[in-house]
Order: C-alpha cells, then structure tokens, then sequence
C-alpha cells in the first residue's frame, strides 16, 4: 500500500495551529501576521506521520522514554502510547524499542526504521514550509493593513 502526501494548506492568523508554529515565524516583519502550513503522511485516510507525531518521536529520541517525551511537549501519557501504536499500525513498522521499568525506570529508543520515518518527513515537510514562507513573503503586500 503506497504512502501519499496528503493536503497542503495555508492559514493566516485566526486559524489555530498547534503543530507547525516555530520561533523564526513569530519573529516576522509585520507583527501578528503569520502563514502557516500543515504537512503530514498518510496511508489510506490513517495518518502515518505528521508535525505533532514527528515531534512526540523526536522527544523520545532526546529524553529517552515515552514519559520524559510526553511530558516535555505537554501530552498525556496514554495519549502518546495510543498516537505511538497508530503510527506502528499505519507504517507497519515497530517505532520503539523498550526496556521495563522497575527501580531504575524505563527506557524507549526509536528504532532505525523510525528514524528513517523521522529523517524523510522532515526532509518533505520542513521544504514545503520554506516555500510557504517564501510565496508569503512575496505576497506580504496584499495582507498588510493600509493604516
């Protein structure tokens, strides 16, 4: 079954957007005026990766267990164990490898396939937000207010 990139949409301030908001964007020219794109992939209509799920993997890969990462970016605990096994499900790949908690708690490593994962959709979406950037950028002229 093919993966396909899906939806490519461009937001302007009013429209919330939990995913993609990074500091350059905040840091623009003309204050509270921002566009915005959403990147994810999916397989048959169940998403596989997308900004708020590559965030959760890359968490894990910095702080070394699913809670550590769940809690740096301010996501439940069961949340980020079900978004964890419907990404597994979708890319039919295993993501983690895990030890077992105990005294010493547990640890999770992203496997060398979610790494892959990881590494190719940023290599497709972190473009696609430079070219929206680039096109508002250009086009800035008709959004700013006459006053």
């Amino acid at each position: 079954m093919p993966l396909r990139l899906v939806r490519w949409c461009k937001t302007v301030q009013g429209a919330p957007l939990e995913d993609h908001v990074t500091e350059a964007d905040d840091q623009r020219a003309t204050p509270g005026l921002h566009a915005r794109s959403k990147v994810w992939i999916e397989r048959e209509g169940t998403v596989v990766i997308s900004e708020y799920r590559a965030r959760l993997l890359g968490a894990i890969a910095e702080h070394g267990s699913v809670a550590a990462a769940a809690d740096a970016i301010g996501l439940p605990y069961r949340t980020a164990w079900k978004k964890l096994r419907e990404m597994e499900e979708a890319a039919g790949l295993a993501l983690l490898e895990s030890d077992s908690g105990g005294t010493t708690g547990g640890a999770s490593r992203l496997t060398a396939g979610a790494r892959e994962l990881l590494a190719a959709f940023r290599r497709v979406s972190e473009p696609v937000e430079a070219e929206v950037r680039a096109r508002f950028d250009d086009e800035l002229r008709h959004f700013s207010s006459p006053r």
